[in-house]
């Protein structure tokens, strides 16, 4: 979903060249796998180069300005499971259904926090696979997201005691799968490190009167967080409604915002005369 970041990167590689620009530091344009969740190209390019990165800068979201933390982001497959049978054999046992419906509809119900900042999605579900049967597992997908690693362990215990208290009721058994696990990165002074004083500055000289400054990035910066790396990110170009059949972006303002990380990154890595 970062289609509009790659078009930025190949255009800077190409300004780069054409502008015969050298800078004492070396820029290198990372193209990987897996950003926002298990950021396993991003993981390994920091391992295998950690003590040569000075800073990280991913471009996602926040093209008028940038993130210099990263959130926790937790998934998890919650099944219920039981017996099963026909629509018109003895109940009890029920379908597992009913025992998702009550689970989920509980999960929504728990209050969250917004200080630190903390979000839960049910995206997905499903049970039997025809419609006179009832499931013998049903199923559903938590995405559950904050900046406190805390805030989300204490979700998952609420969570589990749901899902137990309602197996119970129904006589039936949960089984949790881990789809992937990112904890929240955030270094310690961060905040007033050479890179995000840089970008703050750099926002400001390219027109960002009072750019937004957050810690709730969700992308690959936080493989370099996670390993003590100085990281950001930020965007080339505004858009909305991210994930929605209306989501769009704006095509003029991709010209500023290249720009706006090409000073960023010239900064950084200081020109040679």
């Amino acid at each position: 979903d970062d289609t509009r970041n790659i078009e930025a990167m190949l255009a800077m590689i190409r300004a780069l060249d054409a502008a015969k620009i050298k800078t004492k530091g070396d820029l290198v344009f990372l193209f990987t796998v897996e950003e926002e969740t298990a950021l396993r190209g991003a993981e390994e390019y920091v391992k295998e180069n950690k003590g040569r990165i000075d800073h990280y800068i991913a471009l996602d979201g926040g093209y008028e300005g940038f993130t210099y933390g990263g959130i926790g982001i937790n998934w998890y497959k919650h099944h219920f499971v039981g017996p099963g049978g026909h629509t018109r054999s003895a109940t009890p046992p029920y379908s597992a259904t009913l025992a998702l419906a009550r689970a989920i509809a509980r999960i929504y119900e728990l209050p969250l926090s917004s200080d630190p900042p903390t979000n839960l999605n049910v995206g997905m579900l499903g049970g039997a696979e025809v419609v006179n049967a009832k499931a013998a597992d049903a199923w559903f997908t938590v995405d559950l997201r904050s900046t406190s690693n805390e805030v989300i362990s204490e979700m998952e215990r609420k969570i589990a005691a749901i899902l137990k208290e309602e197996a119970d009721k129904v006589s039936m058994t949960v089984k949790t799968e881990v789809i992937s696990t990112t904890p929240a990165s955030q270094i310690p002074g961060h905040r007033d490190s050479h890179l995000v004083r840089t970008a703050e500055a750099v926002h400001i000289a390219a027109g960002f009167e009072r750019p937004p400054i957050t810690i709730t990035g969700s992308n690959n910066a936080s493989a370099a967080l996670l390993a003590g790396v100085s990281a950001i990110s930020t965007g080339a170009a505004p858009c909305g409604n991210a994930h929605a059949l209306t989501e769009w972006c704006e095509i003029e303002p991709l010209y500023k915002g290249v720009k706006k990380i090409l000073l960023l990154q010239v900064a950084l890595a200081e020109m040679n005369p």
